[in-house]
């Protein structure tokens, strides 16, 4: 198991998906597909709370609808960090087995 950095944050959003998953499906998927989901969820959050932040600053925006433009933004930007967290700790997984096999 790794236990760095990439292997911390990959486990964080595998468990984050996986909860998520579980709770509106009752099954479990991957373990890519949980990172996928639980980044998608981590970052729909930050995105819905900085665009509600945004748009009340602005005041030329809905509260609302800055939040859901900045939640939707979030996710899309969520399914590529949680792939490329996944892609870069199973990369990690892999240079480091190939190491250790002489």
């Amino acid at each position: 198991m790794n236990f760095g950095f990439w292997g911390a944050v990959d486990g964080s959003l595998q468990w984050i998906g996986k909860g998520a998953a579980w709770l509106l499906t009752r099954r479990s998927g991957s373990a890519e597909e949980n990172a996928v989901i639980g980044g998608a969820l981590v970052c729909a959050v930050f995105g819905g709370v900085t665009g509600f932040a945004l748009s009340d600053f602005s005041r030329s925006m809905a509260l609302t609808l800055g939040a859901v433009i900045g939640g939707l933004l979030g996710a899309c930007m969520g399914i590529f960090f949680g792939s490329f967290v996944e892609t870069v700790d199973h990369t990690i997984k892999d240079v480091l087995s190939s190491l250790n096999s002489k």
